[in-house]
């Protein structure tokens, strides 16, 4: 008995091991299947999981590291592929081709010695592998050994005189040589070993358009067309060729033949659909989408590319559909949850979007896009060093990624890091040389740096590119008013203002220049008839009154002034500036008493009211009766949470006062997010990362402050005292005198001739 007991135990121990082996087994092979058939759908990351899971269960499985290899190559993650191929030549060190893809990514890296070994030991083995010999030639043509590249490919075409690879390559040598006639023969000779072959025909062609020979090329694809008219690749060459040359209607025409030849092709309409949005006629380009997602309506790539081309137009709503229809079909889908990260900077929703690319990067640590878009939302609530940190490693993982190039300029444009604003803009432009937000970026490192001559030239190539874009013409009027050529500057914002008549900030400087001129009555007849056409907008009209207020100030007529200011409250009571100025006039006029009775009268009769409120706190404000502000600041946001105005003062109060400053951050940030081009609000957010030592951050709110308010004493003041801080004492020096050549008497006028004194 006792003997059939372990034979039982046994028996039943092998059986369990057995079926646990089998069983892993069939689970490998099913991640593996599994794993090919999202390859071949274009899934990558989905792909990536599954074969991941088969190495877990076998850290061993070749063929996993291989599809694996493959699958990073298509994401477009050389490390990782590279680290799989290695797993397959460490593995199985006679895998010929493990070792030549090794070979491949030492040269795209420019390891050529590393390369080189690779490709010696596959040749010492196999002389006349023939992949091996066209990496070898790519090797030499690297180290400019033209020569020798070429002899390889001679060699190949002795063992095979048919490789027509090796033709293309040796024209491609000669044609470096400037030998375009032989590079040409060399094609020809490659078409005939196999007219009817596509690869030979196209190379011909892609010879003929690099070289601008024009007709020749449309003559050889249209002909390779003929010879394989069934061939779709070969119509959206076509296509191209002439979207190239700016013939719309027949890439139009070539790209709905590709459609007409394979109907089921639901690439051709994905092809098509770029093609129409890039050309601006969105219906149809949506329309080529949806017929895609007819044909397979569960393609998650295609639902991903509608929900793409809603957020890109700005149907939000729509886009949100797609979206969540993708995310709940899969949650994981690395390209749809970017997408719902660029819709949340969209929408402003930040701190979303800052912990969903926090979540992305850490599932996919090479992705350049996530880098760049964590960088944009630090960036807009005013974390700039993180935004430069992101900006700078979507760079490194991918140079050639003008966006976050263009990214990192603006970043060194706000801390007034000209020098590297302009560098990084320059680099753009030698990739792009009419890339229209570098050039921007470039006129205005100019400008700050008062190269006002390359300022202009570069402002007026703006014009030339974008003609009825008005920021180019609004840029120039700027630079033209700094100069005080206020009659040029009027043209241009007047200009810029006939294109768009909704843009408030070029409406503002035309009314500043007739400030400056002291066209005062002109102004105020130009504010008068705006206000007639923007009488559906109480948020236009407010800052229209207050500019008429200003005016009227400046012109000592007290009391238009004040009606002026109390309009645009009326209009808008969110305004942050109307408060400021009445203030400034109940102290200029000694009747900050009176208006704190009359304001304390009206609270009497409707204690509800968060303007009175805040009319009290400003008045106690600027005769610095701080308690007695931060009292009404916080009595106003008890009535109404939301009343931004009473949020940016108490921030900017508990600043000053350097109390409460986590409580001060979370008001700013708050208001910035309502008010993101609001200055004031922006000096409040830069002063309180000031206080909290967050330097760069600070530098980045000044600036922002000053390009919409250059002549503001406090906010240059407030960068001087930045850049002080940070050590730059060049830059200190500059905004500090700065501020006190606009007034010697602003609130910290004397700290900064103490700061100057030394």
């Amino acid at each position: 008995m006792g003997r059939l007991k372990i034979f039982l135990v046994l028996y039943l121990f092998v059986f369990t091991v057995l079926c646990g082996c089998s069983s892993n087994e069939e689970k490998k092979v099913s991640y593996l299947e599994k794993g090919s058939a999202y390859f071949e759908k274009g899934e990558y990351k989905s792909a990536e999981i599954e074969f991941k899971n088969a190495i877990q269960i076998d850290p061993e499985y070749i063929e996993a590291y291989t599809k694996l290899g493959q699958t990073y190559l298509k994401l477009g993650n050389p490390q990782e592929a590279f680290n799989a191929y290695s797993m397959v030549a460490k593995l199985d060190p006679d895998n010929t081709n493990a070792q030549l893809k090794l070979s491949t990514f030492y040269l795209l890296g420019k390891k050529i010695k590393e390369s080189r070994e690779k490709v010696d030991a596959v040749l010492t083995k196999e002389p006349n592998n023939i992949e091996a010999l066209f990496l070898l030639s790519s090797i030499l043509e690297q180290e400019k050994n033209l020569y020798e590249a070429s002899s390889m490919l001679g060699k190949i075409v002795e063992l095979d005189s048919k490789q027509t690879r090796a033709y293309i390559g040796l024209s491609r040598l000669l044609a470096r040589q400037g030998k375009l006639a032989e590079a040409e023969k060399i094609l020809k000779q490659a078409v005939a070993i196999d007219p009817k072959a596509v690869n030979p025909h196209l190379a011909l062609f892609s010879f003929y358009d690099h070289h601008k020979k024009y007709n020749r090329a449309e003559v050889e694809i249209k002909k390779t067309i003929e010879m394989n008219p069934e061939n779709t690749d070969l119509y959206i060459a076509l296509g191209n060729f002439y979207f190239s040359r700016k013939k719309s209607n027949k890439a139009e025409a070539s790209y709905l033949k590709a459609i007409e030849t394979n109907p089921k092709n639901i690439k051709l309409y994905m092809v098509i659909a770029g093609f129409y949005d890039v050309t601006g006629n969105k219906d149809k380009s949506l329309s080529m989408y949806k017929k895609a997602l007819d044909i397979q309506p569960e393609d998650i790539r295609i639902m991903d590319s509608i929900a793409r081309f809603y957020v890109k137009n700005k149907n939000i709503e729509d886009g949100e559909k797609y979206i969540s229809k993708i995310l709940l079909q899969r949650p994981q889908y690395f390209s749809t949850r970017m997408l719902k990260g660029e819709l949340l900077i969209y929408q402003r929703k930040f701190a979303e979007a800052i912990e969903l690319f926090a979540q992305l990067i850490k599932e996919e640590p090479r992705s350049a896009r996530a880098y760049y878009f964590k960088g944009i939302a630090h960036l807009e609530i005013g974390d700039t060093k993180t935004a430069k940190n992101a900006a700078v490693k979507a760079i490194e993982l991918n140079p050639r990624f003008l966006k976050a190039k263009l990214l990192l300029a603006e970043i060194y444009l706000r801390e007034r890091n000209f020098d590297l604003a302009q560098q990084e803009s320059i680099e753009v432009l030698e990739t792009t040389p009419e890339n229209y937000r570098a050039k921007l970026i470039l006129g205005n490192a100019y400008m700050y740096q008062k190269k006002y001559r390359e300022a202009k030239e570069t402002f007026e190539s703006l014009i030339k590119l974008a003609p009825d874009n008005p920021t180019g013409y609004f840029r120039l009027g700027l630079l033209q008013r700094l100069l005080k050529e206020y009659d040029p500057a009027l043209t241009n914002f007047n200009k810029a203002i006939s294109i768009n008549p909704k843009l408030m900030d070029v409406f503002t400087n035309i009314i500043l220049v007739h400030a400056a001129k002291k066209e005062f009555e002109t102004a105020i007849s130009t504010c008068d008839k705006k206000l007639k056409k923007v009488q559906d907008s109480p948020e236009l009209m407010a800052i229209i009154h207050n500019l008429k207020g200003g005016l009227y100030l400046a012109q000592q007529k007290v009391k238009q002034a004040e009606e002026s200011f109390k309009n645009a409250l009326k209009e808008n009571p969110n305004f942050l500036q109307p408060y400021y100025a009445l203030g400034k006039i109940y102290l200029m006029g000694k009747k900050e008493d009176q208006a704190i009775n009359q304001y304390k009268t009206v609270l009497e009769k409707n204690p509800k009211q968060a303007a009175p409120h805040m009319l009290l706190g400003t008045i106690y404000d600027m005769q610095k009766r701080f308690d007695l502000s931060e009292k009404h600041y916080r009595a106003a946001l008890d009535i109404n949470p939301d009343f931004s105005p009473a949020a940016n003062n108490l921030a900017y109060l508990l600043a000053v006062q350097n109390i409460n400053m986590n409580e001060a951050l979370g008001l700013a940030q708050k208001v910035k997010e309502k008010f993101p081009n609001n200055p004031n609000v922006m000096d409040t957010l830069g002063l309180v990362y000031y206080k909290k030592g967050l330097y760069d951050s600070a530098i980045g709110e000044f600036t922002d402050s000053l390009e919409i308010i250059p002549d503001n004493a406090i906010v240059h003041y407030h960068l001087g005292l930045a850049f002080h801080k940070k050590g730059n004492k060049d830059r200190a020096r500059i905004e500090l005198e700065k501020a006190l050549s606009i007034d010697q008497n602003f609130d910290g006028a004397d700290n900064a001739k103490q700061i100057l004194s030394h």
